[in-house]
């Protein structure tokens, strides 16, 4: 995890959009996620992470990292994060290119341990949301950090399996939208 933090720091958007916003490194118990603030610079896809050169946000810290640590070489850290987890035999690491965050989720489960993980409390989740329940309830009932990993992880996958449905379908992304299980 120490290439995948490094590389976080490394890549940061530090301008004075993302001003006082840390480097966040979010534990769970099937994953670890990183987020950074600031999206992929540049001309780069999450597509061409690892294989294509990328632009440089930070230069200055990327030669001192270099220097100054024990780090690889340069455009090297996505490689190395990619051969690290296969010789565990774990899943790829995961990147999205969110709003004004990149974030790198690296599971420490194989897929079928994953989804034992993720399917255990929906049960508990479809009984606590008998009456209606916003998203921070739901993460909350969870044990969960984000809102945006229960959504995912959680209820998106309960909604298309219609076990869930939203209180306000035709605004589905409504600051008053709530969850409740199907009968």
């Amino acid at each position: 995890m120490q290439t995948e933090s490094l590389n976080a720091v490394i890549h940061r958007d530090y301008s004075i959009h993302t001003e006082g916003t840390p480097v966040q490194i979010d534990f769970f118990t099937n994953c670890v996620e990183i987020h950074s603030p600031g999206s992929l610079y540049g001309r780069m896809s999450i597509e061409q992470l690892g294989i294509a050169k990328p632009d440089l946000r930070n230069p200055a810290l990327a030669v001192m990292a270099e220097t100054l640590t024990a780090a690889e070489h340069r455009y090297s850290g996505i490689p190395t994060m990619r051969n690290a987890m296969k010789e565990y035999g774990l899943p790829e690491p995961k990147f999205e290119n969110r709003r004004n965050e990149f974030v790198v989720t690296l599971y420490n489960k194989t897929e079928v341990e994953k989804e034992a993980v993720n399917t255990e409390p929906v049960g508990d989740l479809l009984a606590f949301c008998h009456e209606p329940k916003t998203r921070q309830e739901i993460a909350a009932f969870l044990g969960v950090k984000t809102v945006f990993y229960a959504m995912q992880h959680y209820v998106q996958p309960l909604l298309a399996a219609e076990k869930l449905a939203m209180t306000i379908p035709e605004k589905p992304k409504s600051r008053n939208q709530k969850y409740y299980t199907v009968r």
